[in-house]
């Protein structure tokens, strides 16, 4: 059926949104500079001027993004993670209240923004995870970090990636590293938005990514990470939500499911 001119207009527009909330954090962020709350060659650094847009967007922004989410798989998904985890991108902790306490030896929340951990280690508190959840200061990319805390090949039960790959640098490299960290049988459980398989939508992507890298944590729209995720290693269980029609025009498809490692 071929997708109405208004429909895939509309879809087109729906970033733009998220862009106006991105000059209120950058304007934020100005004025934390005006008011000597930030240096002033802080806002020489790109990529620090960056976290702080995106720490502030985020704060304003993921209430509504994780009420967006009762809507789909992801709570359940999230409610199945067990044994030691590694979410990686906890942002200020949406995902937390969704976690079985029962199934869970051990978390580390792996996120790189420090001006989100104050919200996060909140977080972590209200549902009573302090004893078990452990910050890390670091990307998801950064192994030698990990390695730290005892993040090592095989150490790993669930990993949990929810809107992240689309930000971490040398995106395969970090998907198949942590392929490396999974113990075998254990599973990653993935929600992230993916490049577009319609071309005029995967267009409009690229025109976006001009800017929203920026004040989205380095975010980029058109990333294939369904590949990365099946040339990351050897799985023994792909389930993956089937590609719906809305996606053709969506300029956030998504991947969504879990993949259990082969033993």
């Amino acid at each position: 059926m071929a997708l109405g001119t208004v429909t895939r207009l509309q879809a087109y527009l729906d970033p733009l949104l998220f862009l106006a909330v991105a000059v209120y954090g950058l304007l934020l962020v100005l004025l934390d500079a005006f008011t000597f709350q930030l240096k002033t060659k802080d806002l020489l650094n790109r990529n620090m001027m960056s976290d702080k847009v995106f720490g502030k967007v985020w704060l304003k922004l993921n209430k509504r993004i994780a009420t967006s989410q009762l809507e789909t798989s992801l709570p359940a998904l999230v409610a199945s993670a067990s044994g030691t985890i590694l979410e990686v991108g906890p942002g200020s902790g949406s995902q937390l209240p969704r976690y079985d306490k029962s199934k869970i030896t051990k978390i580390y929340g792996v996120e790189p923004n420090v001006d989100l951990h104050d919200a996060l280690q909140k977080t972590v508190k209200q549902c009573g995870l302090s004893d078990i959840y452990t910050i890390v200061l670091c990307g998801a990319e950064d192994f030698q970090t990990l390695a730290s805390y005892g993040i090592e090949k095989g150490s790993v039960d669930t990993i949990l990636s929810v809107q992240v790959i689309c930000s971490v640098p040398e995106p395969q490299k970090t998907v198949s590293g942590m392929y490396e960290l999974l113990r075998p049988g254990g599973q990653m459980i993935i929600y992230e938005h993916v490049e577009s398989h319609d071309a005029v939508s995967r267009i409009v992507q690229g025109i976006y990514n001009v800017v929203w890298p920026f004040p989205f944590g380095g975010c980029h729209l058109d990333r294939p990470t369904g590949k990365y995720l099946m040339k990351a290693g050897k799985w023994s269980r792909v389930e993956l939500e089937p590609k719906k029609e809305e996606d053709d025009w969506s300029l956030f498809p998504r991947v969504v499911g879990r993949l259990t490692k082969a033993n």
